[in-house]
């Protein structure tokens, strides 16, 4: 435990704090108390599912051969490039 007590996030506006070590904490923002905390009771949420049409194998769309440097050639007539300083 710290010198400035135990660490809490309130429940109601997500302000993190410290109690200071005294024995009823309260939000330093909004005056929640860590323990009216209506969350608490409450079961862990289930694990996301992701449907049935979820696999894990890769499908693979790609082109057999890669497209080759050749095939990407510059276009002489573009003048808007202030890039371009040989």
């Amino acid at each position: 435990m710290s010198k400035f007590g135990k660490k809490f996030t309130c429940w109601s506006c997500a302000t993190k704090f410290y109690d200071l070590n005294k024995p009823s904490p309260k939000c330093p923002k909004c005056g929640a108390n860590p323990e009216d905390d209506p969350r608490k009771d409450l079961p862990p949420a289930p694990p996301a599912s992701y449907g049935d049409d979820y696999t894990d194998e890769v499908e693979e769309d790609l082109p057999e051969e890669a497209a080759e440097d050749d095939d990407l050639e510059d276009e002489g007539g573009d003048e808007g490039g202030a890039d371009e300083d040989y």
